[in-house]
């Protein structure tokens, strides 16, 4: 058994704290905020809301990501969409006390075609110590689900009432939907009422870190036959042609020249590949909304006898995305791991690879992690090629 490269150690930011405390600017602004109010009654939930506009924003900006959140500095928020991230559109539910069991949130941001909001985000407010904690979140997909399960029906004063612990997301895994995922993954269909609710596909797991199934093994071997194992094309993988042939034929930019762009860059580390192997690729981005790119190649060691395969892995940002900081890569054997990667700050453009050789009854598993903790696993990877003679 052997390995390459050595694993290279980078920092990893630790998981953030989800209260803040606010700076004396953001109280002022809260509170002339909701003196802009005409009406004397909706001040109070104005400036609750204020704060937790400025607290959710101090939290964004906290960690290595420094997600920007949009809003209008001018306007006092309202109960609707009320703040942006990238192309989230985010409705923020401020709540001075979460002794209630349910909060009000407007039907419009369900129901709207075109301007609804992908993410509820449920905050405390402890206005007596300026301090903003944010509890959990609720995705769009899911609240159609729990719209259509518990009957929850448009109140007369135009919101629905929605039951705190339909707010199962955490916060970590709001970081992970705003920094990595695409909105239309969480977005559900398209509703203008509540008889048209359904459940969309969940693309990441609450409650199980395993977001790829089956577990079947994926057979590489069979890549030097030409043919794509049925684990990997259940998995949207794609089979490439041989680099050589392929730099022969392309006329336009491919899967193919980014993996050799990368594969130059490594040159000077040692990485070599052999004109005979074969390799696979599979877009995140259309399968789990995720902005990542997984390259996979293959090929035979003959010498020493008995003969080795090896399996080299390398991810990087979809075409015109960015991989977060943080995101690591790691190959295992049955016992150890042989490989890592981890994005270092300041380099979201680039990517992670890792090498791993064995023998060929020797299987190896891929798995990435994202900022958050969260994990994306592979099934294991095997070289069973079936008629590749030494």
């Amino acid at each position: 058994m052997s390995d390459f490269p050595e694993p290279i150690d980078f920092e990893f930011d630790p998981l953030r704290a989800t209260t803040v405390t606010l700076s004396t600017e953001a109280v002022t602004w809260a509170a002339q905020m909701s003196q802009q109010v005409p009406d004397g009654a909706q001040q109070w939930s104005t400036f609750l809301r204020a704060m937790a506009l400025q607290g959710l924003q101090q939290w964004l900006e906290a960690g290595a990501l420094d997600l920007a959140l949009y809003y209008d500095l001018h306007q006092p928020p309202t109960p609707g969409i009320n703040g942006r991230v990238g192309d989230y559109r985010l409705c923020l539910v401020a709540q001075g006390s979460l002794s209630d069991d349910e909060v009000a949130i407007p039907a419009a941001t369900v129901q709207d075609k075109t301007d609804f909001a992908h993410l509820y985000i449920l905050a405390e407010v402890q206005e007596e110590v300026d301090q903003v904690t944010i509890l959990a979140g609720l995705r769009r997909d899911r609240l159609l689900t729990q719209r259509q399960t518990l009957g929850l029906t448009p109140q007369a004063d135009g919101t629905y009432r929605i039951p705190i612990h339909c707010f199962d997301t955490n916060p970590e895994d709001l970081l992970l939907y705003l920094t990595c995922l695409s909105p239309t993954q969480i977005s559900g269909p398209q509703v203008s009422g509540p008889e048209t609710a359904a459940a969309a596909p969940i693309a990441v797991s609450q409650t199980s870190p395993q977001l790829l199934q089956p577990r079947d093994p994926i057979n590489v071997g069979r890549w030097l036959l030409n043919q794509l194992d049925a684990v990997a094309d259940s998995l949207a993988w794609t089979l490439m042609p041989p680099l050589a042939l392929a730099n022969a034929i392309r006329s336009i930019r491919s899967p193919v020249e980014q993996l050799e762009d990368i594969l130059r860059e490594l040159q000077p580390a040692g990485v070599t590949i052999p004109p005979a192997a074969r390799g696979a690729y599979t877009d995140l981005q259309q399968t789990l909304g995720l902005p990542f790119r997984l390259y996979a190649l293959t090929w035979t060691l003959f010498e020493p006898r008995p003969p080795e395969w090896t399996l080299f892995l390398s991810l990087g940002p979809a075409p015109g995305e960015q991989l977060p900081p943080g995101t690591r890569l790691i190959v295992r054997d049955a016992t150890a791991i042989l490989a890592e990667q981890t994005l270092a700050q300041g380099n979201e453009g680039g990517f992670l690879y890792a090498q791993a050789i064995g023998t060929w009854d020797e299987a190896f598993t891929a798995t990435v992690e994202l900022p958050n903790g969260n994990t994306l696993n592979w099934p294991p990877f095997v070289f069973q090629p079936e008629g590749v003679m030494g």
